[in-house]
């Protein structure tokens, strides 16, 4: 009686059987019991500064950045550009888009105390540590921050 006769003779043992039933059963309940945990808490850090940014999608494929309050333009991606941008809005919008959210895609982007950025959304509570995708994409998002931050600053210093 070789390899596969002793394999699957064991296996049809009912005890075999009933045992992996009912580790299957537990593994399933466990997994399917920990329920919608929301979104996840924020890092303890100090904000040091804050800009809102719209995202919008822009003629043949591109997408524009801009800033919520003026709509003043901080950065436009062609078709094939930006792939890091377009993934992580994509990931915001997904939860919207599950929530049946139908607002525009406004988001938050804060400077921290430690020179760390995290783009949030606030109307779902999501939020996303920038500088945890490595410095390529980091930089990235600081200079969509400070040319953001350098334009709200302006229009605020034109209105007074």
């Amino acid at each position: 009686m070789g390899w596969p006769g002793l394999l699957f003779g064991v296996l049809r043992h009912p005890i075999f059987l009933l045992l992996a039933a009912v580790g299957l059963g537990w593994a399933l309940i466990s997994v399917n019991n920990e329920g919608y945990q929301g979104p996840p808490e924020r890092p303890e850090s100090t904000i040091v500064a804050s800009v809102t940014l719209a995202v919008l999608d822009g003629e043949n494929g591109a997408v524009r950045v801009l800033t919520a309050e003026s709509s003043t333009e901080v950065r436009v991606y062609g078709p094939g550009e930006g792939s890091f941008l377009r993934g992580v809005i994509r990931t915001l919008v997904r939860e919207r888009a599950a929530r049946n959210i139908q607002s525009a895609p406004t988001f938050d982007l804060e400077l921290t105390d430690r020179g760390g950025l995290i783009l949030i959304d606030q109307t779902t509570g999501y939020w996303i540590a920038i500088e945890a995708f490595g410095p390529t994409s980091y930089q990235e998002f600081r200079a969509i921050f400070d040319r953001a931050h350098r334009d709200a600053i302006s229009s605020l210093a034109n209105r007074s």
